[in-house]
């Protein structure tokens, strides 16, 4: 989640300097400061910067020669917000006076906490649909391997229920899951290729369902 947002400045004797933040209580290392004026080089540009300790995403308005930092935490994806430092560039663009652009600076902030609340209830409800099927697919297959254990059904049946929650099923495993001769086994699995119910694959000695 961004922690904050601030604007750097070139000061000819001192460097780059930071010329407003949002909070007032952010902390900006010095030398952070400095590396990212460096790396900018007074060109248009955005730049993610990353240390063991520090996480931003940066633009340089040439027109204005002011940075534009967004804080962010460790594991914030800055490519996730180049976008909102897009619009407060345009803000910049706007000839706003000191009071105005300390408004537009808090509004940036309060706007990026809300991109990170949609990319996280994105990621949580994608977290939550993925788990779901896991359990869904858990399921299917206890409810085929309980109908595949029924004594009463024919060799042809129990081999379609094995290969239908399998991805592909060796024939060594086949004839251990499936009780009967190894004779009349391979002959049901060649009726079945021939009929082309299922397929062999050579290479990786499997046999599966062909779709």
């Amino acid at each position: 989640m961004p922690t904050g947002v601030f604007l750097i400045k070139w000061d000819e004797v001192i460097g780059g300097t930071v010329y407003m933040r949002y909070p007032e209580d952010l902390d900006v290392p010095e030398p952070i400061v400095q590396q990212i004026t460096i790396s900018h080089n007074f060109t248009e540009s955005y730049i993610i910067s990353k240390e063991k300790q520090w996480n931003s995403v940066s633009h340089y308005n040439e027109n204005k020669e002011i940075i534009i930092v967004l804080v962010l935490s460790q594991y914030d994806d800055g490519k996730d917000y180049l976008e909102l430092l897009e619009e407060f560039n345009k803000e910049l663009d706007r000839d706003l006076n000191e009071n105005k652009l300390r408004s537009s600076l808090e509004a940036m902030f309060k706007n990026s906490l809300s991109a990170f609340r949609t990319t996280d209830a994105v990621i949580t409800k994608l977290s939550y649909e993925v788990a779901n099927l896991k359990t869904k697919e858990y399921d299917i297959q206890e409810r085929f391997s309980a109908v595949n254990s029924l004594d009463n059904l024919p060799v042809k049946s129990r081999i379609l229920f094995q290969l239908a929650i399998q991805d592909g099923i060796n024939f060594d495993t086949l004839k251990k899951s499936i009780k009967t001769s190894t004779k009349w086994l391979t002959s049901v699995l060649k009726t079945l290729i021939k009929n082309r119910i299922i397929g062999y694959n050579t290479e990786k000695n499997l046999y599966y369902i062909k779709i």
